[in-house]
């Protein structure tokens, strides 16, 4: 018998410890890249203020607008009235990109896919299709919040209860409180997004969220640039894999109306809206409204969304390889519209992981001065009630009206919110690439 076999039990060779290693690895590989919090919880503070910060939403919308006037929160839904009209004339066999809805000619403006996906739509009433939407909103946003926090490292049964206050305080601002009044989709593409690309890397799935989100509206496209920066080829991949299944699913079930959008209606931003109107809260519109007669160059416009999307990808690289995915997420989803031809105010709804973020920061240095990053976060994106533009009610302040400087300066709110952004995070974070995601500290 030789004296290796009197080993303790509970002694290891370097062999084991390098197969435990190894198995550790691998089982941090398929869990989601969290962000080390200072303190990663939220206490009862943090109910009570989000408790707080909720009825005061709350006292607002009921107050200044009433809850289903024609600018009360629930009182709109026309995007949803369009969706379900493009579902009930795919189903007739009528053009889709040939109806306007309403007096202002509003048309189909999405890829056919997404046509498809609103089937469901067209078997319920106008009213019934609206409230249907205009509910699932509530829940999407409670479920981006949640998914933020996850996203961070927060665990803790308070968090759920605060993601309930903080989901409601959030639909003041304008991007949110948008969404739910016109019945958009823009906070379904951001869960779509972000649930997928939160998950585990080593995870078959990852990417999915991201085609399909694409499939219904373009724009997420670009987080399949984000994922082939980041080298994750497999879900680059699976990503481009579920956006043609889309694209071919609206070829077999509707050919002619996808060749249309596929080679004239998607290029066609005037379809969308007025170019230099500052309800366009891109890089484009801003353009637009610098440049003699308002109608730069293609090849202008191009070249600068080019420089901004790099810009915001090396940004996103950045935050990535210091294990803050949230952080890199956000900068990527703010990004999309800021390159689109047309981005209206309500497609900039990742100020919702963007004021998670924000409280974030508070919460771990827990400082005076930390409660200005929320504060200078939501107040440039909060529904002002007390305007009126052109018979418009609580827009955002892009759309503030005063004297000619000063509607000037306003029009360029949400780039200049997502140009901030990213030079707060060159400049006043300490971003630093680590060895590993488990080292990641801000």
């Amino acid at each position: 018998m030789t004296t290796s076999s009197f080993r303790p039990l509970y002694a290891r060779s370097d062999s084991d410890v390098r197969a435990e290693n190894a198995q550790e690895t691998a089982i941090r590989e398929t869990q989601p890249e969290v962000h080390a919090t200072g303190a990663g919880r939220l206490g009862w503070r943090w109910f009570l203020a989000s408790a707080i910060a909720a009825c005061v939403a709350v006292v607002a919308h009921a107050y200044f607008l009433g809850w289903t006037t024609p600018f009360g929160l629930f009182g709109n839904g026309i995007d949803t009235i369009v969706y379900r009209h493009g579902a009930y004339v795919v189903q007739h066999g009528e053009p889709l990109y040939e109806f306007a809805l309403f007096d202002i000619g509003l048309p189909f403006t999405y890829p056919p896919f997404a046509a498809l996906a609103f089937a469901p739509l067209a078997l319920l009433s106008v009213t019934s299709a609206v409230t249907v939407v205009q509910a699932i909103n509530l829940l999407l946003i409670y479920v981006a919040v949640v998914a933020s926090w996850r996203a961070l490292g927060y665990r803790s049964a308070t968090m759920y209860l605060v993601s309930v206050g903080l989901a409601v305080a959030l639909t003041w601002l304008e991007p949110v409180r948008m969404t739910i009044w016109l019945g958009q989709i823009n906070v379904l593409l951001l869960v779509l997004v972000l649930l997928d690309l939160t998950r585990g890397e080593g995870s078959r799935l990852r990417g999915v969220g991201v085609g399909i989100a694409a499939g219904l509206k373009l724009t997420p496209a670009f987080f399949v640039l984000h994922l082939l920066a980041q080298r994750q080829w497999r879900a680059a991949v699976t990503a481009i894999a579920a956006f043609t299944v889309t694209v071919l699913a609206g070829l077999i079930v509707i050919p002619a109306d996808s060749w249309r959008f596929w080679t004239s209606t998607m290029i066609d931003s005037e379809r969308i809206g007025a170019l230099a109107s500052p309800a366009n809260q891109s890089i484009h519109g801003a353009l637009a409204r610098l440049w003699p007669g308002n109608t730069p160059p293609f090849a202008v416009w191009l070249v600068l969304a080019i420089v901004v999307a790099a810009l915001a990808l090396w940004v996103a690289a950045r935050a990535q390889a210091a294990g803050k995915t949230l952080l890199a997420l956000t900068i990527c989803g703010m990004a999309t519209p800021m390159v689109s031809p047309f981005a209206w105010g309500h497609h900039w709804v990742w100020c919702i992981p963007l004021t998670v973020l924000a409280l974030d920061y508070a919460n771990r240095h827990r400082t005076w001065w930390s409660w200005l990053a929320p504060i200078a976060v939501t107040t440039p994106m909060i529904a002002w009630y007390f305007t009126d533009y052109r018979g418009i009610k609580a827009i955002g302040i892009f759309m503030f009206e005063g004297s000619p400087a000063f509607e000037f300066a306003v029009q360029f709110t949400y780039p200049a919110v997502f140009l901030t952004t990213l030079v707060v995070v060159l400049v006043g974070s300490r971003i630093r690439p680590t060895a590993g995601r488990d080292d990641a500290r801000q």
